[in-house]
């Protein structure tokens, strides 16, 4: 790819990875200490993004239908981007144990460190998961199952282990002020493994997001919707922005992105709601208008359609 034209794909794409990172906002998270001795097998599920860093030692992380494990070793981490059930073992053979039925000991302090398995090597590492503020974030969809980081071991910078360091070091703290500072830390952690994943993959990607966002038609595409999610889009005006037929449009958006064009739309407008919802008093006819809907009843029933309750229970409960 020539400059220009990389220079041109970029006029599009960094703004959209910029607005889809900004919407990186940890909400709330449980963090952990594994100090496991081999062998040992451990599986993990949770309805959030979950990540394990490897402090000390080594193991492999693997979920149904992957075909390779995937390797980690000291200073790698791994983000389950959807918290699907995985397992992280010391090798194929172990009696698997769900992670939570270990934490679920009156007498475990809930920072202290797990300690589990046989007595072999140990492995030692800092897990988590963390809800972001919506459930609706865009990169839920857009990412891949698992984005494995490695730490730059040719002399570059290594920004995992810092971070751990200091979410460590407010675990053991644990004032009252700790919960919050982690939370933060772990925004910082997930905003640098995800721009990470897009600098290495943004010119190789064959398919989904990081493809759609190459691609020029689509691309501006998304920007547009990005950009201006209140505006009343409609596939038709969207192809002629683009200079598509709207049947082209259509079948390169689903093709490229893995959903139509206005079931995206729909998740952007409800991601801003939830966010207005969880950060303003703004009476509910002012979001509904400020995300494109004319109307709070059609609003509300889109809002409740993903995210599982109306926008006053999900203010109030704090979902």
């Amino acid at each position: 790819m020539n400059r220009t034209m990389k220079f041109e794909i970029d006029s599009w794409r960094r703004p959209l990875f910029d607005d889809v990172i900004r919407r990186i906002r940890v909400r709330s998270g449980e963090y952990y200490r594994p100090e496991f001795r081999a062998p040992w097998a451990v599986s993990v599920s949770r309805k959030c993004s979950l990540f394990h860093v490897v402090r000390r030692g080594n193991c492999q992380l693997e979920i149904p239908g992957m075909r390779e494990p995937i390797l980690l070793s000291e200073g790698d981490c791994a983000i389950v981007v959807r918290g699907e059930y995985h397992v992280v073992r010391t090798g194929p053979s172990e009696r698997v144990v769900n992670f939570f039925d270990l934490i679920k000991t009156p007498e475990r302090r809930t920072t202290g460190p797990i300690r589990f398995g046989g007595r072999g090597v140990p492995t030692s590492m800092v897990c988590g998961g963390a809800a972001f503020e919506t459930g609706v974030n865009p990169l839920l969809s857009i990412l891949p199952p698992v984005i494995h980081i490695r730490p730059n071991r040719s002399g570059g910078e290594d920004w995992v282990a810092p971070i751990m360091e200091q979410i460590s070091a407010e675990l053991d703290q644990g004032t009252s002020a700790s919960r919050d500072v982690i939370n933060r830390l772990t925004d910082i952690l997930f905003i640098r493994a995800f721009h990470a994943y897009f600098d290495q993959h943004k010119e190789t990607a064959e398919s989904g997001w990081l493809a759609a966002v190459r691609d020029e038609q689509i691309g501006r595409a998304l920007l547009m919707l990005h950009e201006q999610p209140q505006e009343a889009w409609r596939v038709d005006l969207m192809a002629r922005r683009v200079a598509l037929s709207r049947s082209a449009f259509a079948a390169r958006f689903r093709e490229l992105v893995g959903e139509p064009p206005l079931q995206y739309l729909t998740r952007l407008r409800i991601n801003a709601a939830a966010m207005r919802l969880r950060t303003s008093d703004d009476k509910l006819r002012s979001i509904a208008s400020a995300v494109g809907y004319s109307s709070v009843p059609a609003f509300v029933k889109s809002f409740n359609r993903l995210m599982g309750s109306t926008p006053g229970e999900y203010r109030r409960n704090g979902h």
